[in-house]
């Protein structure tokens, strides 16, 4: 291993453990290079916000059950792939009134249940739910964009779409919305849809932490597209 490789390994380890106190992925790596480093780091010698993850991962931060060293962002199928991107989050704990402070994963798992009580047959949209704020692990001030850069070519256009839609969903609901912004997302196809994916938002916030993990999503999500390639 080169020294570069080893600095980069070093700055990853140093960034996951960053992310359990919190922030993300973006600021984690800076913060690292600064502490590790007394000299300036070029952008391009950084680790990516992907090996931030497979670190976190292997420091078995994120999920005691992963047994995979973080190679699950490597390797697998298209799901495994999501379920990196979104298996970070446990590591972001959210300030709400509850009787204990909940994870950001347990929040979008509380999401997802929410859509698949409506919508239990809608692949691409518990697909949104899941993956609409794994971008703020990765970067919080642009988490949209960040995980439409990171999930593009695993997911659907209509689930981009959907995650892109979510924000813009809420200020619907919250009167904020410009009046042609109003009209543009009202007569989408998929205006109920995106208006269910921001509902579920603010009901994670409303209801207990259940009993669903990561990886009963990600094989209701292999599940129903299993069955509709059948």
């Amino acid at each position: 291993m080169s020294h570069r490789d080893k600095k980069r390994g070093k700055i990853a380890a140093e960034a996951a453990r960053r992310l359990v106190r919190g922030g993300d992925i973006h600021r984690a790596r800076f913060g690292a290079a600064r502490r590790l480093s007394r000299e300036w780091v070029p952008a391009d010698e950084l680790p990516s916000p992907s090996e931030v993850a497979r670190e976190l991962s292997r420091q078995r931060l994120v999920d005691d059950e992963d047994r995979s060293g973080g190679l699950v962002s490597l390797i697998g199928d298209r799901f495994d792939k999501i379920a990196s991107l979104v298996r970070p989050l446990s590591a972001m704990r959210l300030d709400m009134s509850r009787p204990r402070t909940i994870t950001l994963l347990e929040a979008t798992l509380l999401s997802f249940a929410y859509v698949e009580k409506q919508q239990p047959f809608d692949e691409e949209l518990l697909t949104a739910a899941l993956l609409v704020d794994a971008g703020r692990i990765i970067n919080r001030r642009n988490a949209i964009q960040a995980i439409l850069q990171a999930a593009n070519g695993l997911v659907t256009s209509r689930t981009a779409w959907l995650i892109e839609a979510r924000d813009v969903a809420t200020a619907y609901t919250n009167g904020t919305l410009g009046h042609r912004a109003r009209h543009r997302l009202s007569v989408h196809a998929d205006f109920d849809h995106v208006m269910l994916l921001a509902e579920a938002t603010r009901a994670n916030q409303q209801e207990d932490v259940g009993r669903l993990s990561l990886d009963n999503a990600i094989e209701r999500l292999r599940s129903l597209s299993a069955s509709c390639d059948e």
